[in-house]
């Protein structure tokens, strides 16, 4: 995938799929159903991984504080066989997942020192809880795991269950254990030929993304908002509520604790199913989609509209359409956001509008339409302004008029 901005369009192209000579990578996710025994040894490895990346983290930080020097991967990973010679619980954790953990962190560091450079929040890597360290990684396949039938074979642990219910297309590279609310996982990534291009449609649309409806199209097309933190709201008050009653280092709290990450969890895979099944809909019927660079983390701090936006979860769902994009050889396009509920799809005048009023109308070439279909049109014709022309005089603001929205196409 290639970026490019060309007059405040950001241009999101893929090579031609006769030219294209190269692999993706794709993860795929399965349940696991490990006996009591291989989960216990999930929960030890867990531990260990989780210790040794909080005494790096302590090692480079003190480091830093006490002689002003800094520590990388390498130093510490040459640490390691001294440390399994102490530590017989280390020992037993295969040695390649152990040098994943330092490779963690010695992307966080690379990121913080990036956010550095970059001006922004800094953001100093964080020493991990029990609740915030949930996975461990064999960085590669050969030798350390394998898949044989319904058995998920691993290094030093054994034979696990695993419920396949898809076959894996290419090649596996790793491997990620995940513990989550609702059971344990097997996470591959897996390097696949980019082969699977869909026909060319010749269609184009603009998408504007809002709270009332998830998306309105162009075309006229309404994607509806299916809310499901809202829905869920009521249950899960009742089990925050629970969970505050329970007495804290108790056993029925973490009963508590567990069925209310449960019922949270039921509403991440919900939205995200949604948002999967939407992006696959708009990759199958257009070659071009064309959204608004919003600025989600601006937007958030409108607290009237905050948790509205997170349930909606644009960024989540925008990132998912790019990636199958990508996959399937299309174009992505992104226009600037200003003023696209505003300004006339059709003649470019721009009406000052509270967002109570739905309903578009535009006072110069009397257009009518719903509010989200005429900024649908306007995200669509901004990314393609060769197709306006000229119909006011130079001077005049409203500088280009749309002989016809709809018609507006590669």
């Amino acid at each position: 995938m290639r970026a490019s901005r060309v007059s405040g369009i950001m241009r999101l192209t893929y090579p031609n799929p006769l030219c294209r000579i190269g692999f993706i990578v794709k993860m795929y996710k399965f349940k696991l159903k490990p006996s009591p025994k291989i989960e216990n040894i999930f929960n030890n490895w867990l531990d260990v991984c989780r210790e040794l990346y909080n005494a790096a983290l302590q090692e480079r930080r003190d480091a830093y504080k006490i002689n002003g020097t800094s520590i990388n991967y390498h130093a510490q990973a040459a640490q390691l066989p001294e440390i399994k010679a102490l530590r017989p619980d280390v020992a037993r954790v295969n040695a390649q997942v152990l040098q994943d953990c330092l490779r963690k962190l010695g992307k966080a560091f690379d990121a913080f020192f990036r956010r550095v450079k970059a001006g922004e929040k800094p953001g100093y890597p964080r020493f991990k809880s029990r609740n915030r360290f949930n996975s461990f990684t064999f960085p590669q396949a050969k030798g350390a795991f394998s898949i044989k039938g319904d058995k998920l074979h691993l290094s030093k642990i054994g034979k696990v269950k695993i419920l396949q219910h898809r076959p894996i297309e290419g090649e596996i590279k790793t491997c990620t254990i995940i513990k989550q609310a609702d059971g344990w996982f097997a996470c591959f990534a897996v390097e696949e030929n980019q082969s699977r291009w869909f026909p060319k449609t010749g269609r184009v649309a603009g998408v504007d993304l809002n709270v009332s409806n998830f998306a309105t199209l162009s075309t006229g097309e309404v994607i509806d908002n299916p809310r499901y933190l809202k829905e869920a709201e009521r249950d899960l008050k009742i089990a925050q509520r629970k969970v505050s009653k329970k007495k804290k280092g108790g056993k029925n709290r973490k009963k508590a604790v567990a069925l209310l990450a449960k019922k949270h969890l039921k509403v991440a895979n919900q939205r995200k199913d949604f948002h999967h099944k939407l992006s696959l809909q708009l990759i199958r019927e257009f070659d071009t989609t064309i959204f608004e660079d919003l600025n989600i983390k601006g937007l958030l701090k409108n607290h009237h509209l905050a948790k509205a936006i997170s349930d909606v979860a644009w960024g989540s769902f925008l990132s998912i359409h790019f990636g199958k994009a990508e996959s399937a050889g299309r174009e992505m396009l992104k226009v600037a956001p200003h003023f696209t509920t505003q300004e006339c799809s059709r003649c470019g005048n721009r009406v000052k509008m509270s967002l109570a009023i739905r309903e578009y109308r535009c006072i110069v070439c009397g257009l009518v339409l719903p509010r989200d279909h005429n900024s649908a049109l306007t995200v669509k014709g901004r990314a393609f302004p060769a197709a306006r022309v000229k119909d006011t005089s130079p001077d005049d603001p409203r500088t280009y008029r749309a002989t016809d929205p709809e018609a507006v196409c590669l």
